[in-house]
């Protein structure tokens, strides 16, 4: 049976950090992680900072988040957030975010707009040989369960507590894997690939879950404003850095005679599975993200790339570089339909604007519910990519759970 892992590039700052803590803590899976620092270490270690005592949401956010109104796939309708991806550190830093409320209030600044990452860059890698000795416990159940606390954890006693928040700690270090990679470059893209299939060869591993966040804006409010070697970055990391990383990590995406454990999940999977498992005792204390049967591959796309609600016109390289990413996402996943049936699909994803260090003087101008934390935004992320069904294949889904028309 071939066991699952998940990919995030990538995941040094922004909205990749927060979702690489938030699988972390989510899931039991094997998460291969991307940093485009030369020391992955570092990246692992803030990735792995205070992890243990860090809930997935603050009080205040899990109440923002219940009282969104989030309806689901499928549900006609718009956001009224700005769009928003995340970037790693480029040749050229992102932009802040804007909203539609600040757009008059910025050059050339439409009507919809897109994030930076705001968390610094930072990175981290183990050695292939620790990577591949730690790669069976995190899908082992006898191995796994033991980092999770156990229900009536508040009346243990110290020792006992010191002990289980150890074993957790070593459960995260152990199944977070760091890789240096510049979606720029494709022999660096090449090359992490190379190591992914060392760390989880194809023949007993597939990939299930794939994050492709690299992005970055530069905005322009007329074709003059436009320059020629910031819309060639816009377009390389854009465009074909998802490109590039569908060319060389979609082949770990599970084929149609792929015969996929899905069993390894200790809160199961997607009712369509058709598989229900009881929680362990000990693995009740702890939120799960609820994760589907098939694979999914995720695009970071934006409202903007959306032709059909293209307002006001501005951001001529961004827009129009998004606008890519949605027609990529249809045709791999018309691929993937072809390739790999119902086992693998692939959608794209706008998160709505999120709260960044680059957006700080722009937050006066945001209304507080129009703004995410990214902790917050990659809670929305995982509960609608993990809602998404066959049905939903090939298209763009935005924070609470709708469709962005091409």
């Amino acid at each position: 049976m071939s066991k699952p892992w998940i990919l995030l590039c990538p995941s040094s700052r922004g909205i990749g950090h927060a979702l690489t803590r938030h699988l972390l803590r989510t899931t039991n899976l094997p998460i291969l992680a991307t940093t485009r620092t030369r020391d992955p270490e570092e990246t692992k270690a803030a990735l792995l900072k205070d992890l243990h005592h860090q809930s997935s949401f603050s009080g205040s956010a899990s109440d923002r988040a219940s009282s969104a109104s989030a309806t689901g796939p499928g549900v006609t309708g718009s956001s009224q957030f700005s769009d928003s991806s995340s970037s790693d550190t480029y040749p050229y830093p992102s932009p802040p975010e804007f909203s539609s409320d600040t757009a008059s209030s910025t050059a050339g600044t439409p009507e919809s707009s897109a994030s930076a990452s705001s968390s610094p860059s930072s990175p981290s890698s183990s050695s292939r040989s620790r990577n591949q000795s730690s790669l069976s416990d995190p899908l082992d159940r006898s191995s796994s369960s033991s980092s999770f606390q156990s229900p009536n954890h508040q009346s243990q006693s110290p020792s006992s507590s010191s002990a289980s928040q150890a074993n957790e700690e070593k459960d995260f270090s152990s199944r977070l894997h760091l890789l240096p990679l510049d979606v720029c470059h494709e022999s660096s893209i090449l090359s992490a690939a190379e190591h992914a299939a060392s760390l989880f060869p194809p023949s007993t591993h597939h990939l299930h879950l794939a994050f492709a966040l690299p992005g970055i804006l530069h905005p322009e409010k007329s074709p003059q404003q436009v320059d020629y070697e910031h819309a060639l970055d816009t377009y390389r990391v854009n465009c074909l850095g998802p490109l590039m990383l569908m060319k060389h990590f979609g082949n770990f995406l599970p084929r149609r005679q792929t015969e996929m454990d899905l069993s390894w999940h200790p809160v199961g999977l997607s009712s369509s599975s058709g598989i229900s498992q009881e929680l362990d005792d000990q693995e009740k204390h702890r939120e799960k993200m609820r994760l589907p049967p098939h694979a999914t591959w995720v695009n970071m796309s934006a409202r903007v790339g959306s032709v059909s609600d293209n307002k006001s016109g501005g951001w001529y390289s961004y827009r129009s570089s998004k606008a890519a990413v949605n027609s990529l996402t249809k045709s791999f996943d018309h691929q993937l339909q072809s390739r790999s049936g119902g086992k693998a699909m692939c959608v794209g994803y706008h998160p709505g604007t999120v709260k960044t260090d680059l957006s700080k003087e722009f937050w006066d101008s945001v209304q507080n519910d129009k703004i995410w934390e990214p902790e917050e935004a990659v809670g929305h992320m995982a509960r609608v990519v993990g809602g998404l069904g066959q049905e939903q294949r090939g298209r763009i889904w935005d924070w609470k759970g709708e469709e962005v028309l091409p």
